[in-house]
């Protein structure tokens, strides 16, 4: 018959090995979400573009519908009030700003500010025609908003036209 003391220890040698085999899976889990954390921020990131492409042509429906008002009203995340979406001449989501105007299209589109994203993502007003120095004023036919991650993939939003770019990998 075994005594107190033989069973106590071999009730804590059965606890070190549980939670030895814990400590090992976890560390296998670590490894294994830091070798795809890339993998896992660039679907985040497709998903995101799809959304943004989503909501740019509903904005365009509905100002069609609308008989092609410059603000567009949509149901909001919030039920009380509608969102009220700034449009230009064509119908595409636009901000008549002269500063942040690509932060500004990102926060009518996806209704998230871009500093609370989980992962960064920059804006940056892209020029494509090579006149814009001398134009006073640029517009939305010359230029296109380009959302970037830390690695340089990105996908671009053409005021103009309201085409979303699929996400663009430089590795």
């Amino acid at each position: 018959m075994a005594s107190n003391s033989e069973k106590k220890e071999k009730s804590q040698t059965e606890f070190i090995v549980i939670v030895v085999f814990v400590g090992i899976m976890m560390a296998i889990f670590i490894n294994y979400f830091i070798k795809n954390e890339t993998q896992f921020t660039h679907a985040a990131f497709t998903t995101i573009a799809q959304s943004f492409n989503t909501k740019v042509n509903a904005v365009r429906a509905q100002w069609f519908m609308d008989k092609q008002p410059n603000v567009v009203y949509l149901a909001s995340f919030n039920k009380e009030k509608k969102q009220a979406v700034t449009v230009n001449k064509s119908g595409w989501i636009d901000a008549h700003q002269a500063q942040s105007t690509c932060e500004i299209i990102w926060l009518l589109v996806l209704e998230t500010p871009m500093n609370s994203m989980r992962f960064s993502v920059s804006a940056i007003e892209v020029f494509t025609s090579s006149d814009t120095q001398q134009s006073a004023q640029v517009d939305a036919k010359n230029s296109q908003c380009r959302y970037v991650l830390l690695d340089g993939s990105y996908f671009q939003y053409n005021r103009a036209n309201g085409k979303v770019s699929k996400v663009i990998t430089l590795n």
